[in-house]
């Protein structure tokens, strides 16, 4: 490739991810939080927004499938959390992406025997400061000795809210 093609090609590939980057929406506003539906308690959202619009979400929940074996009352469940370590601004008020379920070891062990298993997207829509909806769309997990096994499948909206301290 001669000189002068070859610059032409690097502005336009430097041109290309410029665009690219600056793609993705800046939101209007600070989402971070705990957010929830008040009228089901026991689960909820931690939604972390950092100044660059950087987000990272987690569903606190209760594993549907397995009871808490520490407690007396066998409807109490093993709470799950599923994270959400990124995903895409598409406007200034949606946020969406893939989430996991992990396993690992304790604090003070070496992070290198982490697992995480994709099992889904979170959209998050937030409809003004203080609430707004949140779209999952979880696949089920039938796969032994995997951190998500047993999970099942499940979609839906629901209405969430800024959680008032």
């Amino acid at each position: 490739m001669k000189p002068s093609k070859m610059r032409l090609f690097f502005a336009a590939a430097a041109c290309a991810a410029s665009l690219q980057a600056s793609a993705q929406a800046v939101p209007n506003a600070n989402y971070t939080d705990m957010w929830w539906l008040p009228a089901e308690s026991g689960w909820g959202i931690s939604f972390i927004q950092h100044p660059s619009n950087q987000s990272f979400a987690v569903l606190y929940h209760y594993d549907p499938l397995t009871p808490e074996p520490n407690t007396a009352d066998g409807a109490d469940f093993r709470p799950i959390w599923i994270v959400m370590p990124g995903g895409t601004w598409t406007s200034p008020t949606r946020f969406t992406g893939a989430v996991y379920v992990t396993s690992g070891v304790p604090f003070f062990q070496s992070g290198t025997n982490t697992v995480n298993n994709e099992v889904g997207t979170f959209t998050f829509n937030f409809t003004d400061i203080n609430n707004g909806t949140f779209t999952y769309s979880i696949q089920g997990n039938n796969t032994p000795g995997t951190p998500a096994f047993g999970l099942p499948a499940a979609s839906g909206v629901k209405n969430i809210t800024r959680q008032i301290f």
